[in-house]
């Protein structure tokens, strides 16, 4: 009688377990969608106006920037697959699902920082997870390390831009630094890392130890994918930039990319996500090399659409792997 019961309650929960789950998909997607309506809604028309003046060769270009998404998730995805491969082998099919479906996720969440957890918890093999997120995050802060390298590269060619001009020095001086504390912290440095543990909020000791399932030799090969795909979406941009008529013809100009990107990367997690910002930083990094704000402004939000929305809404399908 009494197993009975217990098998009864226990199928219970079952169900009720899959329900909540079938309801938190549902919900993650809408989440998604709405966010993604709301980012664009108050764009939607100086976006439409600015697509008036291109013709029918800068909608090629923004074509070839389109076809570069899933090359720039793909490179992504293979990424990811080469940090777990140790905890879980993943088809690469199956792993760029996973990534697009993470993106759809962390839309839902403050600078997007569900992305890793949620790879995780659409893996089918949850034993290891924080090895898991460890080496997730790891191949991510590969990608932040090779961004700020980028965008420091980028400020040397650009010392007589006025942004940096009367103080290049304590530019590089600082970018130096920067540079050498991320690769001592991603490469496990013992000494950084005793620091890293005294301060509160950036005691991630048990994440950060988990890099040790890496060699330095697969570490180099994470940043080598990382330094790809970077490339992947500078050239994006390059070419999303010049769909709209924004004029980048030089190492000076072109450097500029990075810029946008490295700036766009460190402003303050709660506003990161909004596209408004995004293009307020386009305008203050492109207003050297065009004063058409409408354009410089459609350039970024029409990134975002090819980068983050469409991938988002492709990444819904993918919501049914999800468990907690």
């Amino acid at each position: 009688m009494f197993n009975q019961f217990l098998l009864t309650v226990l199928n219970s929960h079952k169900k009720s377990y899959k329900y909540i789950n079938l309801l938190a998909r549902i919900i993650i997607g809408i989440v998604a969608l709405i966010y993604i309506y709301f980012r664009l809604k108050d764009d939607i028309d100086t976006h439409l106006s600015s697509l008036s003046v291109l013709t029918t060769e800068n909608y090629i270009l923004l074509l070839i920037a389109l076809l570069l998404m899933p090359v720039n998730w793909g490179i992504e995805a293979f990424k990811w697959k080469f940090v777990i491969r140790k905890f879980e082998n993943v088809p690469f099919i199956k792993a760029l699902k996973h990534v697009f479906a993470s993106i759809t996720i962390g839309l839902t969440t403050p600078n997007r920082i569900g992305e890793i957890p949620a790879r995780v918890y659409l893996l089918d093999n949850k034993t290891h997870l924080t090895g898991l997120i460890g080496v997730t995050f790891l191949a991510s802060f590969s990608q932040v390390i090779i961004t700020f390298l980028g965008g420091f590269v980028a400020i040397f060619f650009l010392k007589e831009n006025v942004l940096f001009k009367n103080y290049f020095t304590l530019w590089m001086i600082v970018g130096s630094f920067v540079t050498a504390l991320l690769f001592l912290v991603y490469f496990y440095s013992k000494p950084i890392l005793t620091v890293i543990q005294k301060i509160p909020f950036l005691n991630k000791k048990k994440w950060l130890e988990k890099f040790r399932f890496l060699s330095t030799q697969e570490k180099s090969m994470v940043l080598f994918i990382s330094l790809v795909r970077y490339l992947v979406f500078v050239v994006q941009f390059y070419i999303v930039l010049r769909a709209f008529h924004i004029p980048i013809n030089d190492i000076a100009t072109i450097n500029l990319i990075p810029l946008f990107f490295v700036i766009s990367s460190f402003i303050p997690t709660f506003i990161i996500s909004e596209i408004a910002v995004r293009g307020s930083v386009a305008l203050v990094v492109f207003s050297s090399v065009s004063t058409d704000s409408l354009l410089i402004i459609s350039a970024a939000v029409s990134l975002w659409i090819i980068n983050v929305a469409l991938p988002s809404i492709i990444g819904i399908s993918g919501l049914k792997q999800l468990k907690f």
